[in-house]
């Protein structure tokens, strides 16, 4: 490669740094020509480079004040209550006309009502993935794939492969009560992507948001509410017995009070 072209310098890149340290020092140790049309740079004639940095300090702050604005707008979202992710849980869709709104996806929420339902009978996310695999029931991206819906997971190789740790998200997923949780994470800056979980104390739980799967809520919220495939092995078989006689006495209620 002799030559490196872009349309403008924030083409390259918005960390002014970086920048630098390519257009000043790697590319002219590999002998490398940089242009940038719209700022009119050649490095190997010498054009536009004094004013380079300027530039890249001037396009790494547009990128810093749009990301403050984004997350100006989020949080201005959650205080009218409105949902921030855009993301619609297995077992949901989203309203024609209305992303805000979501109804339930019956074919999906059958195999999420499935899930619940093995976990109070004693089974574990291990124990349910291997069924629902043995049962050839597609996982969530395989069938979000099957219906049209794109998705950011690639389709696995093996379409009936459930995992413990998607059936744990599912148990887990407070969304299914009917709830719209917000602020669960969040990342360390607008340079770095690191995803950072927040604790359970700092989300933002809005009730009656979309109707709620009929089941039961088997996550650990309240804590007198344990989820079954969390419970210490060694329990007697009294003791589990006695657990799930209460998560399912708690269930009788739920369609009336959310547990959140």
């Amino acid at each position: 490669m002799s030559t490196v072209i872009v349309k403008d310098l924030s083409r390259f890149g918005r960390e002014h740094l970086l920048c630098g340290h390519y257009t000043e020092i790697v590319y002219p140790t590999l002998g490398v020509n940089f242009i940038a049309i719209q700022e009119n740079v050649d490095t190997t004639e010498g054009v536009g480079t004094e004013m380079m940095p300027f530039h890249n300090i001037f396009n790494e702050w547009y990128a810093a004040q749009t990301s403050k604005k984004i997350r100006a707008v989020n949080e201005m979202k959650a205080s009218k209550g409105m949902r921030i992710s855009s993301t619609v849980p297995y077992g949901y869709k989203k309203i024609e006309g209305n992303k805000e709104q979501w109804y339930i996806d019956e074919p999906a929420a059958e195999i999420v009502r499935k899930i619940f339902n093995l976990c109070i009978s004693g089974k574990g996310p291990s124990q349910i993935a291997r069924q629902l695999e043995a049962e050839k029931v597609l996982t969530p991206t395989a069938y979000f794939n099957s219906v049209g819906k794109k998705t950011s997971n690639p389709i696995p190789l093996n379409i009936y492969g459930w995992s413990s740790k998607s059936v744990a998200h599912i148990l887990e997923n407070r969304q299914y009560t009917g709830c719209t949780v917000n602020g669960k994470s969040t990342t360390v800056s607008y340079k770095v992507h690191k995803k950072i979980e927040k604790c359970q104390d700092d989300y933002q739980i809005i009730p009656n948001s979309q109707e709620f799967m009929r089941i039961i809520l088997s996550v650990s919220y309240p804590m007198s509410v344990i989820p079954v495939w969390q419970m210490n092995t060694k329990l007697s078989k009294s003791d589990l017995y006695q657990r799930l006689r209460k998560m399912k006495k708690l269930s009788l209620n739920f369609k009336s009070k959310l547990l959140i």
